[in-house]
């Protein structure tokens, strides 16, 4: 299921990466280089170096190159993750930010939308999204704009 779900999430523009948790650093690093401005939502993920907690309204984000945040669960058909705004106080990080890395577990990946939708939980949440790679847009005259109304790159890692 892990490849088919790489593999939705590539035609949708996104990228997943199957990593131990403890490489998530160093492959932000890797992949993005030392000098971006980057949150996390993840508390072991050492790589950030904007403190969430010192935030006080959305547009203290408008800065931020990468976002990290945690799935709680992804979607083989389309490669989709489900993200909440339960440990996340400002949910415009999900699209405000360059780029936005999502942790998500290989146990939580659902084989369709149909079961994605029996393990969405809001009462532990206000706000809830599925994200399928990065934001996209098409007029008319068929011009298609990549991060228009979110980011620009969408990276899954499956751990």
């Amino acid at each position: 299921m892990i490849e088919e779900f790489k593999k939705s999430l590539e035609k949708a523009g996104g990228k997943a990466i199957e990593i131990q948790r403890d490489e998530i650093a160093s492959k932000i690093k890797e992949l993005f280089g030392n000098d971006k401005k980057i949150v996390s939502y993840i508390k072991d993920c050492k790589v950030k170096n904007i403190d969430e907690k010192t935030l006080q309204s959305p547009h203290d984000l408008k800065d931020v190159d990468i976002a990290i945040v945690e799935s709680s669960f992804g979607v083989t058909e389309n490669g989709a993750v489900w993200c909440d705004d339960k440990d996340i106080e400002f949910r415009a990080v999900f699209f405000i930010t360059k780029a936005l890395v999502v942790i998500l577990k290989k146990e939580n990946i659902v084989e369709n939308m149909h079961k994605a939708y029996e393990k969405i939980d809001l009462t532990s949440s206000n706000f809830g999204i599925f994200i399928s790679g990065p934001s996209k847009t098409a007029d008319i005259e068929q011009s298609l704009v990549i991060g228009a109304h979110g980011a620009i790159e969408h990276l899954v890692f499956i751990v």
